[in-house]
């Protein structure tokens, strides 16, 4: 076992850093000393950067002003372009010619930028930390770290957790699904100006039994199991007391089909009582099948795409039709399923500038991890082609793209590692315009939040990107992030860094 590189304490509020702990005296340590020693090291409250905010007495209204607007609508550029914002929403977006500038607006001279709407990460998972020790179930690493010391040092990194997501320029976050935790990190973003929207998922439902998929999570299950139809009813009626944003079921497969036969008899429970309180519906699927009979149900979204088989026009025409939401998940296959393995990570720039440095750090700290057997890699390296396949198969279906980074997951940082959702996306034939809707407005349909965030509209939340360098040329340039604008508050991006990054 490599020693930890990097761990950081919280000392008023300041984050020091300890530095490199060596191998041999950290194997010296006694096993209790050790623990309390990483229990006391893992958690990190990041100093709030100070907003660029309006004075007391000062007009509410904040107008950007020169640049080239992109609206998320999928709508042709606007160059000259002014937004007003006042207060958390967006009044007005068009171009110098067209909105008047109200009399004291606080103006700001944004010529050269791009505008952007905030990126929204349709598929993450706060019960995952992306770290080596985070799935057992996967790959256990519990004799170094018992799965307890990694749900106890997730809860302590929650606010270094949310400040990667806005330095990412991800203003938006949807928890597809795990235990209660998932609601807490919830209000704690709620609680802080300089965190992302998180929109929860109740789930995920499922028929296989909770504890063969994950351990417990402070003593909460991380899946909703449900037997029949009328126990999945109830369990959506506890997400609605719970204040869900969304449902999240599953359709597992594979070795886990013996105990979906009953799937269709209880998605179509699930549909319907979500349904009745306005909840919308997203499905974990990698197979055709499964799917086909997702979308016939009336699912809103899925999650994930099949890696069985190429999809069929057949599947392509339902899905478009009922106006489903689609996203790849990309990323995952490869740095979840072969990245980690051999350590082959291709960080792109702002994952190394915003992602959580101890997340990085875990994934060189031990040596030789157990490795599937090359059969199974093999399998992995395929399915990512047909993944690859048939998101370009749904693009130019027109099935509605979003992105989703299934973050948490090992070797994926919560925050930027949306970025490489969209390399991905953009490797398998997605244009940087449709890239853009699918990080924001296709995202937010997902969640049911499209009325809100999503796109720069008038009437709509003001969350919004200024960049230094054209999106539509080439979507890396979407890593080129000058200021982060979230509920009308403007944030430079160099106070957004996480401790150590």
């Amino acid at each position: 076992m490599v020693g930890r590189s990097r761990s950081f304490g919280e000392t008023g509020g300041v984050c020091v850093s300890h530095g490199t702990i060596a191998t041999g005296n950290l194997m010296k340590l006694h096993p209790v000393l050790l623990s309390a020693l990483y229990l006391g090291l893992a958690g990190c409250e990041p100093a709030s950067p100070p907003p660029s905010a309006p004075a007391a007495g000062e007009s509410s209204v904040t107008a950007l002003i020169g640049a080239t607007l992109i609206d998320g609508t999928g709508a042709a550029p606007l160059a000259d372009a002014v937004v007003l914002i006042d207060g958390t929403d967006i009044t007005a977006a068009g171009t110098l010619a067209d909105v008047a500038v109200p009399e004291g607006a606080r103006m700001v001279d944004v010529a050269g930028k791009w505008l952007t709407p905030g990126l929204i990460d349709a598929h993450v998972h706060f019960m995952e930390s992306g770290r080596i020790y985070t799935k057992p179930g996967q790959i256990d690493l519990t004799h170094l770290v018992p799965y307890d010391e990694e749900v106890a040092w997730m809860q302590q990194r929650v606010p270094v957790t949310l400040t990667s997501y806005m330095c990412a320029g991800v203003t938006g976050a949807v928890s597809v699904g795990g235990p209660r935790f998932e609601y807490e990190v919830r209000e704690q973003a709620r609680a802080r100006p300089n965190a992302p929207d998180v929109y929860v998922a109740h789930g995920p439902v499922t028929l296989v039994p909770a504890e063969i998929l994950f351990p417990p999570f402070d003593g909460d299950m991380s899946v909703r199991s449900v037997t029949d139809a009328a126990s999945a009813t109830e369990t959506i009626r506890q997400g609605v007391e719970w204040k869900a944003d969304l449902v999240k079921t599953g359709y597992l497969g594979g070795p886990f089909a013996e105990h979906e036969a009953d799937y269709a008899a209880v998605h179509e429970a699930i549909v319907a009582e979500s349904a009745v309180h306005g909840l919308p519906v997203t499905s974990h699927v990698t197979e055709l099948t499964p799917a086909r009979a997702l979308v016939e149900l009336g699912v809103d979204s899925l999650q994930h795409l099949p890696l069985d088989a190429p999809l069929d026009q057949a599947f392509l025409d339902l899905a478009k039709a009922r106006g489903v939401v689609v996203a790849p998940t990309l990323a995952v296959w490869k740095r979840n399923f072969l990245d980690i393995y051999d350590r082959s990570f291709d960080l792109l720039p702002i994952e190394e500038r915003c992602g959580d440095p101890e997340v990085i750090a875990s994934w060189y700290e031990v040596d030789d991890l157990p490795t599937p057997p090359p059969e199974v890699m093999e399998m992995y390296g395929a399915g990512i082609t047909v993944a690859a396949a048939n998101t370009r198969l749904l693009l130019d279906a027109g099935v509605p793209l979003a992105a989703g980074s299934d973050t948490g997951n090992l070797g994926l940082l919560h925050g930027p590692s949306l970025h490489y959702e969209l390399k991905l996306m953009a490797d398998a034939g997605v244009p940087p315009a449709d890239l853009i809707v699918a990080a924001t407005l296709n995202a937010a349909k997902i969640a049911g939040q499209a009325h809100r965030v999503g796109s720069i509209e008038p009437g709509k939340q003001a969350d919004l990107l200024v960049l230094d360098a054209d999106p539509l040329a080439d979507i890396g340039n979407l890593q080129t992030i000058d200021q982060v604008m979230k509920s009308g508050v403007l944030f430079d991006s160099a106070t957004l860094r996480p401790p150590g990054g």
